[in-house]
């Protein structure tokens, strides 16, 4: 079965040239990416996302099977994959490489897709843009999914088109499926971008939808994502809902608690009822041939606007769960878009200006990425604890899970770790780390407990609190126990306090 959609660029366009080939500047595109996300790859240090990747990578199959299934199922495919990659070695470098290649193929791919639903001028500034644009660079210096997801969902995505507007096979419609299940199962938010797939299909000319296929492929799709909803939603029971705690996090809390929960639900759902209503006003109206030849575009505004629309909805009505890198997902559609509107431009030097000043502006960003660097300093926190410790001092972390990047690094400095004795969490160095990826109790008591009899403890401190309450507990325990705060060193995203006090476990100070 063979389904013909035309291309966006295909109403109008000459047919008396054949397409020029897209190899050169795919090549450029993939190269000028690759060389922009390994500048400066290896400068930062991990941080405690990229530091809970790394040690599940270097995790006994015992410890790397109960974190997935308890906590960290989100990803797990890409921590399958980076299990084989780390084999190389285990440097900031050697690991976002990995990262890099993934970038850089997306890149690829995206100009694939763009060629495949537009033309080759629109495939060129959307490969033009991405080479340059700081959101993948992000992604390619991040020891994370967020780069293999984007390529994963971009070749999902291509697959989806291929199936739609020409080869409608059962093998192209098998391949979709299994690409989809693996990007998925790298980004969980991949299958809202699935669902913004199949909005798609509405806006196709009547009866050109390939349901025979897509059906079946559906409800296969959902089986094989079955396991992934039991596990997140598992792993989520045992943990905390820290995306509440994030900026936009904050916002949807707001309302929430301004608004009451009936009203939100109703707003809501007449949002939705709005929005299916216009497109079957659409789809019945004597133009709407006009919308239905331009599928590509509806396609990519499905895409793009789908994830965010029920991200958005179940924010409001459940709670928070917007978390901007996951949809980073929805990026390469609206690339695509842009390239789109600029290639049909009628004055090619307004188009080439407005590519020009992108570009700048992204080169900009570019910049100001590289002048920031990592996030979070653990690498360089941890070592000046390590070189100005004494035998016998403690070690408080917080928040707690940030023991994972504390103890990586602390590896690497084994002398200061018969120094130092770990008090928070509680545990000796060099065991299993992936143990303190989840909720430990912080109470004032439990903290004076801890450190009581030491005296010089170092708290190494995330700078990003999303707990204050807990933090104040803690320093309210480390008062009552008769320590008192003195020299803080601040790092990017990380800060260490010095805690001493007069009592003494018969080591000098």
């Amino acid at each position: 079965m063979t389904t013909v959609v035309p291309r966006a660029s295909d109403t109008g366009a000459s047919v008396d040239r054949p397409p020029r080939p897209l190899t050169l500047p795919l090549a450029g595109a993939v190269v000028v990416s690759a060389g922009l996300s390994f500048v400066s790859i290896g400068r930062g240090s991990f941080d405690l996302d990229e530091s809970v990747s790394v040690t599940l990578a270097r995790a006994s199959w015992h410890s790397f099977s109960h974190t997935i299934l308890h906590r960290e199922a989100n990803m797990s495919f890409f921590y399958l994959l980076l299990r084989g990659w780390i084999l190389l070695g285990h440097s900031e470098a050697v690991v976002r490489t990995f990262s890099v290649l993934a970038a850089a193929v997306a890149v690829a791919a995206i100009m694939v897709v763009a060629r495949q639903l537009f033309d080759r001028k629109t495939a060129v500034i959307a490969g033009v843009l991405l080479a340059v644009d700081p959101l993948i660079v992000v992604f390619a210096q991040d020891a994370r999914g967020y780069a293999l997801s984007l390529l994963l969902v971009t070749a999902s995505s291509a697959l989806f088109a291929r199936a739609v507007t020409g080869d409608s096979s059962w093998g192209t419609w098998a391949a979709y499926a299994v690409v989809s299940v693996l990007a998925t199962y790298t980004n969980f938010w991949v299958a809202l971008v699935l669902v913004g797939h199949a909005a798609s299909l509405a806006f196709l000319p009547p009866g050109t939808a390939p349901w025979r296929r897509y059906l079946p492929t559906a409800v296969v799709l959902g089986a094989l994502l079955v396991p992934l909803a039991l596990l997140i939603r598992t792993a989520y029971e045992g943990g905390v809902n820290w995306a509440a705690g994030s900026s936009a996090g904050k916002v949807f809390t707001k309302v929430r608690t301004a608004l009451p929960h009936a009203v939100i639900d109703v707003a809501v759902l007449g949002v939705v009822v709005v929005l299916v209503a216009l497109v079957i006003v659409v789809r019945r109206q004597p133009r709407a041939s006009v919308v239905m030849t331009q599928w590509p575009v509806m396609f990519a505004l499905c895409w793009m606007v789908v994830p965010f629309i029920i991200v958005i909805a179940l924010s409001l009505t459940y709670e928070p769960v917007l978390v901007l890198r996951y949809l980073g997902i929805c990026f390469p559609p609206f690339v695509m878009l842009v390239g789109y509107g600029l290639s049909r431009l009628s004055n090619a030097n307004v188009a080439r200006l407005a590519l020009a000043g992108l570009v700048v502006v992204s080169g900009v960003g570019l910049a100001l990425w590289y002048r920031k660097g990592a996030p979070e300093d653990f690498r360089g926190a941890v070592a000046a604890v390590a070189a100005a410790a004494r035998p016998g001092d403690g070690v408080v972390v917080f928040a707690p899970y940030n023991r994972i990047p504390v103890e990586w690094y602390m590896a690497d400095h084994p002398s200061a770790e018969a120094r130092l004795v770990p008090l928070f969490p509680a545990g000796p160095w060099d065991t299993d780390a992936l143990r303190y990826d989840t909720s430990i109790d912080t109470t004032a008591t439990g903290i004076a407990a801890d450190v009581a009899g030491y005296h010089r403890v170092w708290l190494i401190l995330s700078a990003q609190n999303l707990y204050p309450a807990q933090d104040r507990a803690l320093r309210a325990g480390l008062r009552s126990a008769g320590l008192v705060a003195g020299a803080t060193r601040t790092f990017p995203g990380v800060e260490v306090v010095e805690y001493s006090g007069a009592v003494s476990r018969g080591v000098s100070p």
